[in-house]
């Protein structure tokens, strides 16, 4: 008999929403506590998703009926939480941006191996059929040399959902946190970290909208294009001596095509994307691991080239500020 796992949820927001609605859908999970900053969410959360709403955090994390902690309130407090959870002994899968930046992320890494607690990112694309069958490829070099890379993740998001987080400098609002993250995280899991990492972009009161960024890799490049006020759309594009890859919508893909001497189109097993990342960390979990597939190491080096195209972009979170006053 399948072990069900309890979740406590720590934010109760849009993401949070999501990936509740496909735990619903399993016989595996059930969300049996909730904390949010404004307490009237959790509970029109709890009427929807289940769990107990509790005031305070601290309180959630003492209930025994929670076997782990998904964390999706804004990065600002990502460090906070997560540290909190290995206090008290509760296993841990964060949503991305990890933490505001590679020191915080060094941070809690090192506290939750001294504590040997299990912690990860929500790093939900690595989860998935499709990315883990086109690192497949390219570990099997499908495509040989690979010549260029293009990859885009560009939407009018600042005026299609008008979410005040998206540009907040208080909120670790931008576009490469929000979302260059997944270009970053696409090219380091399939070519690793680049020999030079160049960035340009466009700020609004302290926060990027979009940017251009290079990876240099030595034998190609790849251009990652990210903007939360553009119109590029989401792709990613791969050209080889070999032949071609194009995946659309490749942070969440269902599918990916080749193109080489046939056309050849891969179709994602799972569809629920979040159930099946919730359903490989929990076998984690109670398997006794301590570290998932998403290792944190990888997670320590996007983070790391996150603050490299920040500097270079010249954008400086409101608390990181704040720590180097005192």
């Amino acid at each position: 008999m399948t072990k069900l796992f309890k979740w406590g949820f720590i934010g109760c927001g849009g993401i949070a929403e999501s990936v509740a609605k496909e735990l619903k859908q399993s016989d595996k999970h059930q969300i049996v506590a909730l904390w949010n900053r404004t307490l009237s969410r959790a509970e029109r959360f709890s009427e929807r998703f289940g769990g107990k709403v509790y005031e305070h955090v601290t309180d959630l994390l003492n209930d025994s009926n929670v076997d782990g902690v998904y964390i999706a309130v804004t990065a600002d407090r990502h460090a906070e939480f997560m540290k909190l959870c290995i206090a008290h002994k509760k296993t841990v899968l964060c949503e991305k941006p990890f933490t505001v930046n590679a020191k915080e992320a060094q941070e809690v890494i090192e506290y939750a191996r001294q504590e040997g607690v299990y912690v990860s990112e929500a790093m939900w694309t690595w989860h998935n059929d499709v990315a883990k069958q086109v690192k497949d490829w390219i570990k099997e070099d499908r495509f040989g040399q690979v010549q260029d890379v293009e990859v885009s993740y560009s939407l009018p998001m600042i005026w299609n959902y008008g979410n005040p987080r998206l540009t907040s400098i208080e909120l670790i609002g931008g576009a490469v946190m929000d979302i260059g993250v997944y270009s970053l995280r696409y090219c380091y899991e399939l070519f690793g970290y680049p020999q030079n990492i160049t960035c340009t972009g466009e700020l609004k009161d302290g926060v990027d909208l979009n940017e251009e960024i290079i990876l240099d890799y030595g034998d190609f490049k790849a251009r990652l294009y990210v903007g939360i006020n553009g119109s590029r759309g989401e792709h990613f594009l791969l050209f080889g001596e070999n032949g071609t890859l194009h995946i659309k919508d490749f942070h969440m893909a269902k599918s990916a095509s080749v193109f080489g001497k046939e056309k050849e189109i891969y179709q994602a097993e799972h569809q629920l994307l979040f159930l099946r990342q919730a359903d490989i960390v929990t076998d984690e979990i109670l398997s006794g691991q301590l570290e998932s597939e998403i290792s944190l190491g990888s997670t320590l080096d996007v983070m790391n080239m996150l603050d490299d195209c920040r500097r270079q972009l010249g954008v400086i979170y409101l608390s990181e500020k704040e720590k180097e006053t005192k």
